[in-house]
């Protein structure tokens, strides 16, 4: 949450700024009276944002927000209503919005559809019995600091918390069972491709340029009793060992004259 809200930041103040998290603390909505009252409070329709509940900017960001959006300096809007910046602001604070909410389930964030509305239509209602997630966030930018305040549906977020630590039971309990044995087995057990090559040959780029269908190229050095085994791994083609073309059961076959390559061998061992 706090490197997304830095990116938003970043992007809508017009300024850098450092932002940290200074206070998270689970109330009741009637401890919420100054979010409910405070003119730069957005509020988010529960079918959309069924995490976060409300987004509040202070004063000072709202000026800073509206100003840069307007292209013009903040002491031009030193002056200006709370309701002519908040309308300044609406797109600004969907933005954090998604931002924030892009990562938690549930949350329509890329619906052309507005998530604005009223407290009644936020998580919970903002009712008696409703209980939040309050995140007070510290802004440093210009020469002063401000404050950001989200609210999330506390009980959305303990199921988030709780998912995520199933998430991550289930990830170290699948990296236990990845034993080295069975890392070994895996790997042994995978595919990769085999080339008999009877020659290999130099030619400069511009000499490939002009190939054309029915060119004939020599090779002076080829012999059928000496074929290169090789195998395609992901450091590239690697020649595991040496052998002649022939015919096995009325097929097209290579029998092998050496070993394969104790080097190609002991990687496979070692895994």
């Amino acid at each position: 949450m706090q490197s997304n809200a830095e990116a938003w930041a970043h992007a809508n103040l017009g300024e850098d700024s450092r932002i940290k998290i200074v206070a998270r603390r689970a109330i009741g909505a009637s401890a919420a009276a100054d979010i409910l009252d405070d003119p730069f409070t957005f509020f988010m329709a529960s079918d959309m944002s069924p995490g976060i509940a409300s987004i509040t900017l202070d004063n000072r960001i709202a000026v800073q927000c509206a100003a840069a959006r307007l292209h013009q300096d903040v002491e031009s809007l030193a002056e200006a209503s709370a309701l002519f910046l908040k309308l300044l602001c609406e797109q600004t604070s969907v933005t954090l919005w998604q931002k924030i909410g892009g990562g938690l389930a549930g949350h329509d964030t890329v619906s052309q559809k507005s998530p604005l509305c009223d407290s009644v239509s936020s998580v919970g209602g903002f009712d008696a019995a409703s209980r939040y997630l309050r995140v007070d966030l510290e802004l440093q930018f210009g020469e002063g600091v401000s404050t950001l305040t989200i609210m999330f549906g506390l009980d959305f977020v303990q199921q988030h918390a709780q998912a995520a630590q199933r998430n991550e039971e289930a990830r170290k309990q699948q990296a236990c069972q990845q034993t080295p044995k069975s890392l070994s087995e895996s790997v042994r057990a995978s595919v990769i491709s085999l080339d008999a090559v009877l020659e290999r040959m130099t030619l400069t780029i511009a000499d490939c340029s002009r190939l054309e269908v029915g060119h004939v190229l020599p090779l002076a050095n080829a012999d059928a009793n000496r074929l290169s085994l090789s195998a395609e791994t992901i450091n590239g083609s690697v020649d595991i060992g040496l052998g002649e073309l022939g015919v096995w059961k009325r097929q097209r076959a290579v029998k092998l004259h050496t070993p394969i390559s104790s080097n190609f061998a002991r990687e496979i061992v070692d895994l």
